[in-house]
Order: C-alpha cells, then structure tokens, then sequence
C-alpha cells in the first residue's frame, strides 16, 4: 500500500479545514469587485463620450433679437383673430415702401434722432431703440449704418389681425456699419470702435411691418 493512501477525507489543516480543499471566498471576492469596477468604468467612459464628447446641439429657444410688438399685443398669436393671407397680395408699392422704411430708419438711428424714428416705428419700437441708444451711450459708442443698399428681399410671412395687416420680410442689405467713440476725436487711435468708415459690410434680419386700415406702413419687430 502507498504511503499517504490512507483515508484522505479524515486529514484536516490546522484550522480545521479539510486539507486539500482550496479556499475560494477571498478569490471570489476579488474577483466580483473587479468586476464591478470594470462596469463603473465602462459607465464612466459612456457617459464622457454622449455628454462631452459628442457635439452639443444649437439651443434655437432663446434666439438671437426679440420681438418687442409682441409685448402689447397679446392677440398677435391668436388663432381667432389671425388670419394668414397669401405673400403674392403684397403688391410692389409694399414692398418699395418697405425698402424705404429700411433706409430711413438706419439713417435716423445713426443720427440718433429718435423724433425722426418715431414717424416710422411703432411706439414699443420706438422704446427698443431708445433703450438700445442709451445702452450705447453707456458705453461711449454710437453706432453708424450709412449708404444701405437692399441686397434681397424675400416675404416670410403675411396675415391679418383685426383690420391690421402684417409682413415679415427676410431682408439683407449692404452698408457701412461701423462704432465711433465719444470719448475720443476724429483720428485718434481707437475713434472707431468696431468696424470701418468706409468698407461695406453686409447683414441681415427678419423686419416685420404693421399697418392700420388707411394707413401707412411702419416697424413693429425685429429679430436678427
């Protein structure tokens, strides 16, 4: 008979154990927090790669501009009272008095002459410019738009509300847009603020026009 061929079954290690059985516990123990680990990593670098990595998308609820006509008028988007009619009715004298409206009302801005604006405008946004000319005269700016020429022209939008028609028209224009400081003379380093006196740029934003029965075109918003 070989040595040690006697009943293994009755050998136990000092703890009591039977001898030649291995000790899993701590293994698997190990090996479950390994595990765990592995997934919070993988958590981990899923969430960097859809949240930081990847591209934001363009937030179009607060877009640039504001529609000041919309404070008082709280009928505007009612569908009562809206009444959308076709582009083709805005006649080519609309669209003239439009691109007059354009040119006079940059030239009256850029004279800061806000008893000129008002013939043009209505009177919520006759209160957008003047809060707009104050801000800039804070900052010791004025802002000049001299020499518009209309670009395109294009009618987004047409309706009626209660006896008053509205356009919105996407237009684009070329001017000399340029800021002048109020603190500093003609020739000065840094009299013009921002853009050139005598470059042209072009730019571009959604008008939208009122006018009462018999009555005349005029401004009522503007979003850029």
């Amino acid at each position: 008979m070989l040595f040690g061929a006697t009943d293994s079954s009755a050998q136990t290690n000092d703890a009591g154990e039977p001898a030649g059985v291995p000790d899993t516990t701590a293994e698997d123990s190990d090996s479950a927090w390994i595990l765990l680990l592995l997934l919070l990593l993988g958590a981990g670098a899923t969430f960097y790669f859809l949240k930081v990595q990847r591209p934001s998308l363009p937030d179009f609820s607060g877009i640039t501009g504001r529609d000041p006509s919309s404070d008082n008028l709280p009928t505007r988007r009612s569908a009562t009272t809206r009444q959308k009619i076709s582009a083709d009715s805005i006649t080519s004298a609309d669209k003239t008095a439009f691109q007059q409206l354009l040119i006079d009302i940059q030239a009256a801005w850029s004279k800061q002459d806000l008893t000129e604006l008002r013939r043009f405008v209505t009177p919520e946004m006759l209160n957008y410019f003047s809060a707009a000319l104050a801000d800039n005269r804070s900052q010791d700016i004025e802002n000049h738009v001299d020499d518009v020429v209309l670009l395109r022209a294009e009618i987004l939008e047409a309706w009626t509300e209660q006896a008053t028609h509205y356009v919105t028209a996407g237009l684009r224009w070329s001017a000399r847009d340029y800021n002048l400081s109020l603190t500093k003379q003609r020739g000065e380093p840094d009299y013009v603020v921002e853009g050139s006196e005598e470059t042209p740029t072009e730019s571009g934003e959604a008008w939208t026009f009122m006018r009462s029965q018999d009555g005349k075109w005029v401004l009522s918003a503007v979003q850029q």
